[in-house]
């Protein structure tokens, strides 16, 4: 930590609520019961502060894990290439740097997916190997891959997640990497890229395919974004395709699919149509089309995320401007700066729409580095201050 201390503080049960659309309840003497419960039946959760935590670094790092009974948070500073872990209560429990070469290090300048595992072990996965690290940073064992991840970035990745004793991984075996198999037309929804592992011998437990009913199996072809956002709960797995405005539940651990429902976004989402070939697809395809980025269950209310399109004409007129110039982000700015949000309860959509904040969700964890109206980097900070949300 270069001879500076990290300090952590967390603040308690703000109960600060976020000003966002939703229905007041009006009841008055002259009110029928059938009223009432029309009434009742229009509630829309409120998005309500529960607690922040401020941390003394003038760095924005990165969350990328927190314990499935949160008593503890897994960050990564790419400024500083550390890891870092932090307590419930606030404290800071330990620092590494794992980058490099050295004998404890990950071997790499970079990784796909860094998640606690279960026997608290802290699991770290790059492009080559798995490893696996005690709560300490100290390594306790590493396994070189069988497989690769079927992603388009590193550090975060969607096709790397623990669970108990398992790993999910949205692979493609080594063994498997021809061209021809590449380049088939149907390989998109023909090939068990969801996979379940043993956690400790990396082992095949379950395999699947994309599901025949998704829009991607339908529409086979290269997508910018296949792998899938996948959360799990209890003895269910849902897992939500960026492109594919669909949620599936399989049940954990066979991967039986069990159940499925269309999310029917609105006018904001437009479909993404598949390239032919392998890198075909460009930036400005990409802009004209809406993604799913993330969602979470918060107190039995399922919250999605997707970036909204740009419409046509719009990037049609980029044609005639340079390639990723200022006009290119303007565009990104307007349309995308902003995500937009849907409310569930059950499988009905009680509301859809943008709110003034961006937030971040990890496993069950709604968080943001702002609240509404903010803007987080309209001017440098001493500190960084992350809030986190849920619903009620």
């Amino acid at each position: 930590m270069n001879g500076k201390l990290l300090r952590v503080s967390l603040k308690h049960a703000l109960c600060c609520f976020v000003g966002f659309a939703f229905l007041t309840m009006v009841s008055s003497c002259g009110s029928s019961g059938s009223e009432k419960k029309a009434e009742a039946e229009k509630y829309v959760p409120e998005l309500v502060i529960r607690d922040s935590m401020i941390i003394d670094r003038l760095t924005k790092p990165i969350m990328v894990d927190v314990k499935s009974d949160h008593s503890e948070f897994l960050f990564y500073d790419f400024k500083t290439s550390e890891f870092f872990r932090i307590s419930k209560s606030g404290e800071l429990l330990n620092t590494a740097n794992l980058t490099g070469d050295g004998r404890n290090t990950i071997q790499s300048t970079y990784f796909v997916g860094a998640k606690y595992g279960g026997n608290n072990e802290i699991v770290i996965q790059t492009m080559t190997a798995t490893y696996t690290y005690d709560l300490d940073f100290q390594l306790k064992n590493k396994v070189t891959s069988d497989f690769s991840l079927v992603l388009p970035r590193v550090g975060g990745s969607r096709g790397f997640e623990t669970y108990g004793d398992y790993i999910y991984t949205f692979s493609l075996d080594e063994k498997d990497r021809s061209t021809e198999l590449m380049q088939s037309k149907n390989f998109s929804n023909s090939y068990p890229f969801i996979t379940l592992r043993d956690s400790q011998t990396f082992n095949i437990v379950e395999s699947d395919s994309v599901p025949a009913t998704s829009y991607v199996a339908k529409n086979p072809g290269q997508y910018l974004d296949l792998d899938p956002i996948v959360k799990f709960s209890g003895n269910e797995m849902f897992v939500l395709f960026p492109n594919s405005p669909e949620m599936y539940v399989y049940n954990f651990p066979s991967l039986k699919l069990k159940d499925q429902w269309d999310l029917n976004p609105e006018n904001a989402y437009r479909q993404m149509e598949p390239s032919t070939s392998v890198g075909e697809n460009n930036a400005n395809q990409s802009l004209t089309a809406g993604r799913y980025q993330n969602f979470v269950f918060s107190n039995d209310y399922l919250l999605t995320s997707y970036q909204g399109a740009a419409p046509q004409d719009e990037v049609d007129d980029l044609a005639n401007y340079e390639k990723g110039g200022d006009e290119y982000k303007a565009l990104v700015k307007k349309y995308r700066s902003m995500p937009h949000y849907q409310l569930f309860e059950g499988k009905n959509k009680v509301w859809e729409g943008q709110w003034d904040i961006k937030l971040s969700m990890l496993r069950d964890v709604i968080f943001a580095f702002s609240k509404p109206g903010e803007d987080p980097s309209a001017f440098e900070k001493d500190v960084q201050t992350i809030y986190f949300y849920e619903l009620k």
